[in-house]
């Protein structure tokens, strides 16, 4: 009998203690996304390929979710395409400084706050279209963007910024790196 309290007990503690970490998350996620740091070009490179391999996971689930989920395909394309867009604008928005040594950049704050936004809508529509079916047995939208395929595409933006950001990222190293006599490579 102690072990049924104890259970919802431990899922409204776990529930608390999500709600109350969610902001300092968010806040220091804001932080570290919009610090100076310095442009490592093997971590861009890493970056840049975990991004292209969880780029063709995504198109493969969005392909198999289609199946379900009417226009899932649709709607991650288009949210990836508009992803590309808003990384080229993050990146022309990006303070850099090169220095002898090193380039450093700067993300945007505020392209890193609405960002950050979004994912904190898309998790709070999902949890609350989430409820409202379990509860209340409401259907999900079928279109729009507080569909399936419209949280799709909210995921695929992400990924197409990130794609496009580490991309051109590479490039512009490779060019402080030439441009400064740093390139290694044989010529």
């Amino acid at each position: 009998m102690p072990l049924l309290l104890a259970l919802p007990l431990a899922i409204l503690v776990f529930v608390a203690l999500m709600l109350l970490l969610m902001p300092l998350s968010l806040w220091q996620r804001v932080r570290s996304g919009s610090a100076r740091r310095q442009a490592r070009p093997w971590l861009i490179t890493f970056n840049f390929w975990a991004t292209l391999v969880s780029t063709a996971l995504f198109a493969l689930f969005a392909t198999v979710a289609s199946y379900w989920w009417p226009g899932a395909w649709l709607y991650a394309s288009l949210g990836w395409l508009a992803g590309l867009l808003v990384g080229a604008l993050g990146h022309v928005l990006t303070r850099f400084e090169p220095g002898p040594q090193a380039l450093h950049y700067k993300p945007n704050v505020w392209l890193v706050l609405a960002l950050t936004a979004m994912i904190v809508v898309r998790l709070v529509v999902g949890v609350v279209q989430g409820w409202q079916a379990s509860v209340n047995n409401v259907p999900w939208p079928t279109s729009g963007w507080l569909s399936h395929a419209g949280l799709l595409a909210m995921a695929a933006l992400l990924l197409g910024y990130a794609g496009m950001y580490g991309w051109l990222l590479r490039r512009r190293i490779a060019h402080h790196q030439r441009y400064r006599g740093y390139d290694r490579s044989p010529r």
